[in-house]
């Protein structure tokens, strides 16, 4: 506007009020006067009407009342804003004038109650106004304080008082408060010069013993200086009693990722303690309830109780020693950890669950997780003495059960395993020519029994598990040299044979992406790639015989028809054996099909394949049973019976004759089966059977069969670990749409909050098998068809909309945390070196925290995705977000109604603030700024400031702005009368 027009117009208005306070006029005329220089419409903080106005009221030693009521007048017709009067008051400092300070104590005294915003300039400006007139309220009472009692005392107190009264108003006003933080964030030097104050008078009021002090302004002074969030509008998130999520998500992770390293497990468990809102030695409390209940589960299976036992008993101590180190508490003298103490306490309460444990694990289950947290100076000796004494008085009155899988103590058969792995690998990182006859041994030794289980079981917990791979595959590597030359002994084919064995079972039960490198270009590895049936992948059979040489098949099978085949008569070595025993196997099967070989001679070649070498049986077995996954069903029976015949028990003479071929035998038996489980399962259901992750074999429809996990959850009230199976495997076949889909139907079927919420917990961990491919499908296929569908927007009722919304909350939290901590880790392949730190490969990969708030435009300010939390937002999350929020935006005010749909946003944000804490900026970002004002205007009752000062990034102005406003129309709202 022009300067000079700007300018006449401020004279005018002083010359009004001149003629105004000399002919006396009342508010009214005032009122009506007024309109000749500022037509409707048209505001008077354009021109400074209150700084004209106060000026003249302030003119005396007195403040001029009529003068006074003309500014009252203006603010109720809205001739002037509330942030305007204020900051005017706020620059009134002749303090040496009581009578003026009084008046306009007793002025905002009358409106304060009233402040608000009335349009979108006021907005930006309210909460430097509100800063500023604490400042001066501040400045009141310290002068006031000052001259007490050498002038006026009366007066004095007067002024303390009031003063006192209304900054204690302002502070215990939520929107004021609101505004003041706002301003807090806006311009820290401000809010330094207010908390100065505040101790300048907390410091003066100490010196002078005359003075009482109003019984409400330490309070009030307390509150000015400590505006945290969480202080000034807390969310009073009350914790669940009973969670079910830590289990479910544990017992997920062992199956789908045993190996994941420190950082990456724990980033989950603190994402779960993020969301539900539990104290540190809560979660360690449902950490060790979740191991010990799967831990019982697995009791009857010796490797998945081995792997269960190196899990809670080696892993579970350094998680909790990995997050003390982030984020716990010490005890003054450092001694111990405070909430590991407490959690222990806690779990003390569940005396069926330790007494079960104790008993099919014979072993005090607590006393043996404490004993390494004791090492890592987490409890004290004092504390485990202490647990010690409170478990064994029960302890000694349960009759300990020999355990069905591990033979003895489980904890101490884990204990005595660390240092047979640590052995072996230091073995296996030797010179292979001085220690290959001991490794031999060692390995031979190590099949016998459940302790390969368990040494691959500790190995995962560890984290080294692909470096055990590594050393054993340059083991193999060097065997398979030694084999191969002039004159070898028939000892060199069997080191050969062992490590190729042990290597086959680690990559049946842990899959190529977890043992081997992209890159690797030893045999196995070749092997692996071009032929091996894994995971269920299967390989043609015509692909693997490609890799056959026609003159070796034909001079195998020209041996290996010989009744006194034996290596030593041929050049064939071990590797061109292992490629070739396809081509030779498909001669003896179509010549058998074809009758020029008897069953007798059939028997005769197989049992002397696998008595010279049991790798070539399972070399053999990998053509059978890719050949019969393709060939009809007719023509099954025959290679069927091939491979029946690798599994049959070894003979007498076979034991005898041959070094360790009990061990190779019962190895190689395995793997056959399980290959073969793979191809062609029994056909006896009540059998039993081998569990298999990447597939499902039954009669049952795959909806029922996830309906039946569902029921055996409902009757438990847990995740049963063998469901786990059952469930990747559903995921695999069905795919995440079909999966999430049916698992929120089967959860929006509860009518009683207590199972929802249960429901909620172990759905969301069942969606951790792929959580980034399951969030995606629930907000972009799941989520609109509940949000559009008028058949399923029926089912959007309380509890059902609220509970959809928390599980949509969770997933996108998890799915934030995934991104930000897991992939990093997942793309990084190296090759194990041998010189490499074992404790190195239990690091954690930090994500770089990237914080850059400084653009002011909105356009910036979307596009970062980042915030002080260190999380950002990355596809594909960020694109199913922008859609979600679209939707949103058009159905939040729909035709000005009040629908499910916007009870079902309302719930949303609410549990985006409860559960994300910092991160909520960071997921919101991307929402259309219209959406909240909509929601305000519906539903103005379920709004308060503590939602509204969370939902946005107040690093930045835009999101400053927005909240200014969403604070102001809430205001509005609640002023507006009924």
């Amino acid at each position: 506007m022009d300067a000079s027009k700007t300018t006449s117009k401020t004279s005018s208005l002083k010359a009004l009020i001149l003629k105004a306070w000399r002919e006396r006029w009342t508010d009214i005329q005032w009122g009506i006067n007024i309109k000749t220089i500022l037509p409707r419409g048209v505001s008077g903080d354009l021109y400074n009407l209150a700084d004209c106005i106060l000026q003249q009221a302030m003119v005396g030693c007195g403040a001029n009342q009529l003068v006074i009521s003309y500014l009252k007048h203006s603010l109720a017709s809205h001739l002037v804003s509330y942030a305007a009067v204020l900051q005017r008051i706020a620059k009134f400092d002749a303090f040496h004038k009581p009578h003026c300070i009084l008046s306009l104590l007793e002025f905002l005294e009358s409106f304060l109650d009233s402040v608000t915003c009335r349009g979108k300039m006021e907005e930006e400006i309210l909460a430097y106004a509100v800063s500023s007139i604490i400042l001066w309220l501040l400045q009141v009472y310290h002068y006031s304080l000052s001259k007490y009692p050498s002038s006026n005392p009366i007066q004095s107190q007067e002024l303390l008082e009031k003063s006192t009264s209304l900054l204690n108003s302002i502070v215990h006003t939520d929107f004021l408060l609101a505004m003041f933080y706002l301003a807090k964030q806006n311009d820290p030097e401000e809010y330094n010069e207010v908390t100065k104050k505040c101790q300048e008078i907390t410091a003066f009021m100490m010196m002078n013993t005359q003075f009482k002090a109003p019984v409400t302004i330490h309070e009030t002074l307390q509150k000015i200086c400590n505006m945290a969030i969480d202080k000034i509008a807390p969310l009073n998130n009350k914790p669940e009693s009973v969670t079910h999520c830590l289990q479910a998500l544990v017992a997920i992770n062992v199956l789908a990722n045993p190996s994941a390293d420190m950082q990456q497990f724990s980033s989950q468990l603190l994402m779960v303690q993020r969301i539900k809102g539990y104290t540190l030695s809560r979660l360690y409390c449902e950490l060790i309830r979740a191991c010990f209940i799967s831990l019982n589960d697995s009791s009857k299976d010796a490797s998945k109780q081995a792997l269960w036992a190196a899990f809670t008993f080696l892993k579970v101590p350094q998680v909790i020693n990995y997050i003390h180190n982030m984020c716990g508490a010490s005890n003054k003298e450092g001694e111990y950890a405070l909430e590991v103490v407490e959690a222990f306490e806690k779990l003390l309460q569940s005396t069926p669950l330790l007494d079960v444990v104790d008993t099919k694990n014979s072993c005090n289950g607590l006393v043996s997780l404490l004993e390494p947290l004791v090492k890592l100076n987490l409890v004290s000796e004092n504390h485990l003495s202490y647990f010690k004494q409170k478990r064994e008085t029960k302890d000694i009155k349960l009759q300990k059960l020999e355990p069905t899988g591990l033979q003895g103590s489980v904890p101490s058969f884990m204990t005595r395993a660390e240092p047979t792995l640590a052995g072996i690998l230091k073995t296996m990182g030797g010179d292979f020519h001085k220690t290959q006859e001991s490794l031999y041994a060692m390995l031979c030794q190590i099949v016998g029994g459940t302790t390969l289980d368990t040494i691959l079981a500790v190995a995962t917990v560890e984290g080294k598990l692909k470096l055990f791979v590594s050393r054993l595959i340059k083991f193999n590597e060097f065997a398979l040299l030694a084999a191969s030359e002039k004159g070898a002994s028939q000892s060199k084919v069997y080191i050969f044979d062992i490590s190729f064995l042990i290597l086959c079972f680690i990559v049946q039960d842990y899959g190529i992406e977890a043992v081997l490198e992209d890159n690797g270009d030893s045999f196995f590895e070749q092997w692996v790639r071009d032929c091996m049936v894994h995971k269920g992948v299967h390989k043609s059979p015509d692909q693997i015989l490609q890799k056959c040489d026609p003159q070796l098949v034909d001079i195998f099978i020209h041996h290996l028809s010989a009744p006194d085949f034996d290596f030593k008569n041929t050049n064939l070595k071990p590797h061109d054996l292992c490629m070739n025993v396809s081509g030779a196997v498909k001669e003896i099967l179509f010549a058998w099909e074809h009758g020029s070989i008897s069953s007798a001679d059939v028997k005769r070649m197989l049992d002397s394949l696998r008595q010279k070498m049991a790798s070539l049986a399972v070399c053999a077995s990998v053509w059978l049973c890719s050949y019969i996954n393709v060939v009809h069903q007719d023509a099954f029976l025959k290679p069927i019976n091939m491979v029946q015949q690798f599994l049959a028990p070894p003979t007498e003479v076979e034991l005898a004759q041959i070094d360790n071929f009990k061990e190779r035998a019962m190895l190689m038996c395995q793997i056959i089966r399980k290959m073969q489980y793979d191809i062609h399962p029994p056909s006896v259901p009540k059998s039993k059977v081998i569990t298999f992750s990447h597939n499902i074999i039954s009669r049952q429809p795959i909806l029922e069969q996830l309906q039946s996990v569902w029921e055996d959850i409902k009757s438990r009230g847990y995740l049963h670990i063998d469901a786990t199976h059952i469930i990747q495997s559903l995921l695999n076949t069905a795919g995440p749409v079909w999966f999430v889909t049916n698992l929120v139907k089967e959860t929006l079927k509860f009518r009683y909050q207590e199972d929802l919420d249960r429901s909620v917990d172990i759905v969301l961990a069942m969606f951790h098998l792929d959580i980034e491919s399951c969030t995606e499908a629930l907000l972009l296929h799941v989520l609109p068809q509940y949000l559009y569908n008028a058949k399923l927007c029926e089912e959007l009722v309380e509890p059902q909309s609220a509970v959809l919304a928390k599980l949509s909350v969770y997933c996108i939290y998890a799915a934030l945390e995934y991104s930000n901590s897991n992939k990093a880790t997942i793309s990084r392949k190296r090759r194990h070196d041998d010189n490499e730190d074992l404790d190195a490969l239990c690091s954690s990969s930090k994500v770089r925290r990237l914080n850059d708030n400084s653009s002011d435009s909105s356009s910036m300010y979307y596009s970062q995705g980042q915030s002080v939390s260190g999380a950002i937002l990355k596809e594909p999350l960020q694109s199913a977000l922008e859609l979600l929020y679209k939707s949103f935006s058009q159905l939040a005010g729909k035709n000005g109604d009040v629908t499910p749909q916007t009870y079902f946003i309302l719930q949303f944000l609410v549990y985006m603030v409860q559960c994300g804490h910092e991160r909520a900026q960071v997921v919101l970002q991307k929402m259309p700024s219209e959406i909240v004002p909509t929601l305000i205007k519906a539903l103005p009752d379920s709004f308060n400031i503590g939602l509204i000062l969370r939902l946005y990034d107040l690093s930045v102005p835009y999101g400053r702005r927005d909240t200014a406003r969403d604070l102001c129309l809430l205001r509005n709202m609640r002023l507006r009368p009924d």
